[in-house]
């Protein structure tokens, strides 16, 4: 009978010390956010890498005594293809990641955002993806700004309004390019404005005199710039500009980048683009550019400002459900209450898009070096 009671008690013991153990595992959870991108691009601009770090400050302070920790990652595919899916399937293998912000190059991403959804990865797209990818009704992922289609529509309004007639499109033949501008196109249906012009390539400074010429005959008042990739849609804009600096212009927000725009600060003057945010001043917007200033020594731009909300979004979620559990956070985040980020409310449609009010989407214009 003593030695029965003697296994009663260490056994007694044995459980007590395992569910201290597993309270202890439940108190500290851990939403690690393994941030997919080109480190070189990431941080020669910084803006959004800033604002995501700030964050993770803010919610390590703000949460620590309820026992949850931030921690960010930045995992370097070095814009290579094969690279980038090889870092994913790592990400996706990785038991301790809750969400993964992904900034790969679109094709990649339209490749890893199975691999990593189908491990029941939360996945985040700041900087946005192909359109076509919020269709198939995926719970796990979200598109972090307007669809390329809203985007269109918002630049064709913008077009409509400013009474431009003949408009020329330069486009590079990506998908993403090609639904931005399908949008623009079917939005001035049965209007008075017209393309008259597609150009899907210039080869050269030389191959651009008979691209201008022809636009002169045409009588194009207005020009749009589709270019994916920001070297490239610099050079676009320098051909156009050696020629004619005061004839419209509008692109993709892809020229929205303070590094590139600090170098093409003159060419850029007065040229438009549509914002992917629609900023609403708060106490809690100038309490963070405030702070961003101070720690950072420059003012924050939309991207900084996009840092900072996915990051909150993801971790005030699941701390508001008390859970770092992915499929939990990814359903709330399809609430239709939506969150409210630090300038802005964010409410996503059933396959991940964003919900936008095209017609609140701001068109902003570069004065001395910025979008404003």
């Amino acid at each position: 009978m003593k030695k029965l009671l003697i296994i009663c008690i260490i056994t007694a013991l044995s459980l007590i010390s395992i569910s201290c153990t597993n309270k202890e595992k439940v108190g500290g959870r851990e939403i690690y956010i393994p941030v997919l991108a080109d480190a070189t691009w990431l941080t020669a601009d910084g803006a959004f890498i800033n604002g995501v770090q700030l964050a993770a400050e803010d919610v390590n302070t703000e949460y620590s005594d309820k026992g949850f920790n931030t921690k960010i990652d930045v995992i370097d595919d070095q814009a290579l293809y094969e690279k980038g899916v090889e870092m994913a399937t790592k990400v996706a293998a990785d038991n301790r990641v809750t969400a993964v912000f992904n900034l790969q190059n679109f094709d990649v991403s339209k490749t890893t955002e199975d691999i990593l959804t189908r491990s029941g990865k939360l996945t985040l797209f700041p900087y946005g993806a192909y359109d076509s990818l919020f269709a198939k009704y995926n719970p796990y992922i979200f598109c972090g700004v307007p669809a390329f289609s809203d985007l269109g529509q918002a630049m064709a309004d913008y077009a409509l309004k400013n009474g431009y007639k003949r408009i020329a499109v330069y486009h590079n033949g990506k998908q993403s390019q090609e639904e931005m501008v399908t949008a623009f196109e079917l939005k001035l249906l049965n209007t008075e404005t017209k393309i008259v012009d597609y150009v899907p390539s210039i080869a050269s400074a030389n191959a651009f005199d008979s691209v201008y010429s022809r636009w002169q005959a045409l009588g194009v008042d207005g020009v749009v710039i589709s270019q994916y990739g920001l070297d490239r849609a610099f050079e676009v804009l320098k051909m156009l500009r050696s020629k004619d600096k005061g004839l419209a212009v509008m692109g993709e927000p892809i020229f929205n980048r303070a590094n590139a725009l600090a170098e093409y600060k003159l060419i850029a003057e007065g040229m438009m683009v549509p914002s992917t945010l629609v900023i609403e001043d708060s106490v809690r917007l100038k309490a963070f550019k405030e702070r961003y200033r101070q720690k950072y020594g420059q003012e924050p731009d939309i991207w900084a400002v996009q840092g900072y909300d996915m990051i909150r979004l993801v971790v005030d979620t699941a701390v508001r459900l008390d859970t770092n559990d992915p499929s939990k956070i990814a359903e709330a985040m399809h609430e239709e209450k939506g969150y409210q980020g630090i300038g802005r409310h964010i409410a996503f449609a059933k396959g991940g898009a964003m919900i936008v009010d095209v017609n609140k989407l701001p068109i902003l214009i570069c004065k001395d070096g910025r979008f404003e």
